[in-house]
């Protein structure tokens, strides 16, 4: 091997470790910042095009000191995006499963909400968006008001349910 050479290999390393170095620094921030997924870190790297094997040193080293778990993250999620965003189960589990996380576990966060909160949740904002429809005929009405619902992710029974209880009450507040 020539003189050059070596040098070459050894500038390498150090530009290498460098790069290891600030990609973890940013990391570190990025995830003390707010609750991350794997997901999220791993999008973050390719965003700061970190070759693949630094990301795979950087992923590890993350997860082994626990600055990002998808448990933890699915259990602030779930809650977060109920509490805050008023959506419904079928949109978080769905959000969660493109965020690449287990079954089991976004079956666990999602027991986290509790059922009475989420009905009146529900029900509360089922009456305004129903108020909102008074000046609509009632196919339209209903059709509007199913696609708004089901889009916020609530159950179809849940809107299929608040429908035949304000028609059989004739409460179809006009």
């Amino acid at each position: 091997m020539r003189c050059h050479d070596w040098y070459r290999i050894f500038f390498c390393k150090m530009k290498e470790k460098e790069i290891y170095n600030e990609l973890l620094s940013k990391l570190k921030r990025y995830c003390k910042y707010q609750e991350r997924c794997k997901s999220d870190v791993e999008s973050k790297l390719s965003g700061l095009d970190a070759p693949d094997k630094i990301k795979e040193l950087i992923i590890h080293e993350l997860s082994e000191k626990e600055f990002f778990n998808n448990k933890r993250f699915s259990n602030e999620y779930v809650v977060g995006k109920f509490r805050n965003n008023n959506w419904g189960k079928i949109k978080i589990k769905y959000n969660l499963k493109c965020k690449s996380i287990e079954k089991n576990t976004i079956d666990e966060a999602l027991k986290k909400i509790p059922e009475d909160e989420y009905s009146s949740t529900f029900n509360e904002m089922a009456k305004k968006e129903w108020i909102k429809r008074t000046n609509l005929n009632l196919s339209t009405r209903r059709r509007r008001f199913s696609n708004t619902l089901h889009s916020r992710g609530w159950e179809f029974y849940l809107i299929k349910d608040f429908i035949a209880k304000q028609i059989k009450n004739k409460n179809l507040i006009d």
